[in-house]
Order: C-alpha cells, then structure tokens, then sequence
C-alpha cells in the first residue's frame, strides 16, 4: 500500500499515531516562516490536518468495531467516506479533498502582523479581542490559539514579547497550578521564563531598569558604548536566557558578541589604548595647540612627566601680566592676520587657559605693569 501523501509529507509511517502526527507538526513548523513561503505552510497544514483527522477515524473505527489491528479501522473509515480516504492515499497533494487552514493559525499570524505594527500598550486590548472572536468558533479554538501563541513568542517570532507575554499570562491563566503540565513542552518553556523572572525580580530595581533601557537600545541599534557591556549581559544571559529572550532576539544577542570580541581583538593594535587614556589625552592636546615638534617629543621623552605636568608646562609662560597682554593682542580687529592655522590654534588655546586661570581680562589701573615683574598667579 502507498504511503499517504501527508505522512510522507510529515516524515511519518502509516502506523503513526495521533501524537507523532503533532510532534512532527511542531517540528516542521520551526524551520518555516508561513510569512515569507505561505505556499509550502499551506500544504504543510493541509497534511497535519489530513493526518489528524485519519488518525482520529482510526480511534473511532478502532472503539467501535472492536479491531485491534491498525489497518482494518482504516478500511472501515475509508468505506464510511465513501471513497475519500482512497483519494488521500494518492502521494499528489493536488487530488487530495482541499483541507481549510486551521483558523486559530491565521489568526494568530494575524495578531503577530497586529503587534509588529501597533504600539505595545495597544496589546491586551488586541489579546482581548482575539479572545472574544476566538469564543464565537469552536470550543478548542482558544486553546490551540494559545499554542500558536507560545510558538510565537518561543521562536521570538512576535514584536514586543514581554508585552505580548505579560498580556498572555493573565489570560491564559498560566499561573493555575496543572493548567501549564497541560500545554506539554510549550507550557514548560512558559514555566522556564516565569521561574526565571522570579529570579530577575531579585535584581536591584535601578540595575533591571537599566538593563532594559540597554535591551531597548540594543534591538534599534548596536554601537560601541553598548558593545562594552557584553562581559556583564553574558553573565545575565546565562542565568535568564528564556527570560531575556522575550527583550533580546538571537541575532541581536549574536551581534552584541560578535561586536564585543571584535572590538577587543582590535583594541591592543590601537595606538590610544597601548598608550592609555592619559598619554591620549596628551596628544589630543598637542594637536589641538599646535606645538612645535622638537618641543613635543622634549616633553614626552621626560620619564617623570605626568599628563597634568605637560598641560601645566605648556602654559606656564601665562602670568596674569602675560594673559592681559595676550588679551589685548587678540581684541584687535586684524589679530589673527598672516597667521597660520597652527598658530592661531595656540593662541586660542592660550586664551582658553587663561580664561580658565581667571586671568582673561584687559590691564586696568589695579592691574600689574606692562612693564613691571609677572604677578604669580593666584
């Protein structure tokens, strides 16, 4: 006998039961995106509900004809279809009876387009609406909703799944001691993040609330400062990994390594960080001012010039007396005429000391001589 197009499609022998039928489902469904290959998810659907609905005349045939075996409850439903179990035997799906695509599945790619395209507050009002729709079919619709739901947050394909979840919880009542055992897999995944939160919640407050402003931040864009914190995140992945996949997805937790080890690698070939934040600081400040190149490399070949000293020695000629002169030099219309860049650059970067020095002022009479002894700085 040929094997049934929907169990060669489900990768199953004919003697498969009601419950390999929906593992095998499961399991094909996670390598599929119904949104970008709908085609391939139809057919897919079109077989598990082909088989499911074999399965069960199966169970019937088998209770009330008495029949042990597999095949002959088989035969007896094939007789009460009057033929259609025949026509499914054939391996071409195309002359199978067309099988309508569970309603609960569209309608929970319905809800994921929803959220991908709303505000997440709009999300327990959308979760509710679903619901009330869902109670007008039939008595399992919602339940099975449910599970594509799970399914959805599990393969994080759904916008805004801590929402999405926080929504889900209350309505599904997933905090009922049995109702999570029930749901199998998909209710001990759900029972993994609600553990784990538990877990979270033990955090300090401002430490959660910082971290998901940093998640936030993270799924709209990677830039360096977030790359940093990948050593700490990691730690935190592995305590909460079902918990934080509801605010990381896995290409964002991938780049966020990546990112990090790429940056380290790179990080002993550059010249700012073999030499470190000081010396770096040093050398903005030399091109910032411009300073002639015997001066500069005088100043760095001291073993006891700290970065402090060089800046101080840089100015050091800037009195009080010579601050005033600098000032009444550079309030002139023409003060910076026939000089070059580098040197204009200096003299601003005079000013800006000895303004900083408190020094940035014209001479008045209380002002020390032109001419006189350089006042020290106060």
């Amino acid at each position: 006998m040929t094997l049934p197009w929907y169990f060669d499609v489900l990768g199953l022998p004919a003697h498969a039961d009601g419950i390999a039928v929906r593992r095998a489902y499961a399991a094909a469904i996670r390598h599929m995106d119904p949104a970008t290959d709908p085609d391939a998810f139809q057919h897919l659907r079109r077989a598990y509900e082909a088989a499911r609905a074999r399965c069960e005349q199966m169970d019937t045939a088998a209770t009330t004809s008495g029949e042990a075996s597999a095949g002959g409850p088989a035969l007896a439903a094939s007789g009460a279809m009057g033929g259609a179990a025949d026509k499914e035997d054939k391996p071409s799906p195309e002359e199978s009876p067309a099988l309508p695509v569970d309603y609960t599945v569209t309608l929970a790619w319905r809800f994921a387009a929803d959220v991908g395209a709303r505000r997440a507050e709009g999300i327990p009002r959308m979760l509710d609406d679903i619901l009330a729709e869902l109670r007008t079919q039939y008595i399992d619709a919602p339940g099975q909703f449910e599970e594509h739901l799970i399914d959805l947050l599990g393969l994080q394909r759904i916008a805004h799944r801590a929402e999405v979840f926080a929504a889900a919880e209350t309505r599904f009542h997933w905090n009922e001691v049995g109702h999570l055992a029930a749901l199998g897999q998909r209710g001990g995944w759900v029972d993994v993040v609600l553990s784990q939160r538990e877990a979270w919640l033990t955090l300090a407050a401002d430490r959660r609330q910082t971290w998901l402003e940093l998640f936030a931040r993270a799924e709209a864009r990677l830039d360096n400062a977030l790359l940093r914190h990948w050593p700490e995140l990691a730690k935190l992945n592995e305590r909460f990994p079902a918990w934080l996949s509801l605010y990381l997805s896995r290409e964002t937790l991938q780049a966020w390594r990546m990112g990090f080890d790429t940056q380290s690698a790179a990080a002993p070939k550059s010249s700012y960080r073999r030499m470190g934040r000081s010396a770096a600081v040093v050398l903005a400040v030399i091109g910032v001012v411009g300073l002639a190149s015997v001066a500069v490399n005088d100043l760095l070949r001291s073993p006891s010039l700290s970065p402090m000293s060089f800046l101080s020695a840089s100015f050091s000629g800037d009195t009080p007396r010579r601050c005033m002169e600098l000032y009444m030099e550079l309030d002139k219309p023409d003060a910076f005429a026939g000089k070059q860049p580098d040197e204009v650059d200096a003299l601003k970067a005079r000013a800006h000391h000895c303004q900083r020095a408190g020094h940035w002022r014209a001479q008045t009479s209380s002002s020390p001589s032109l001419s006189g002894t350089d006042v020290m700085p106060r």
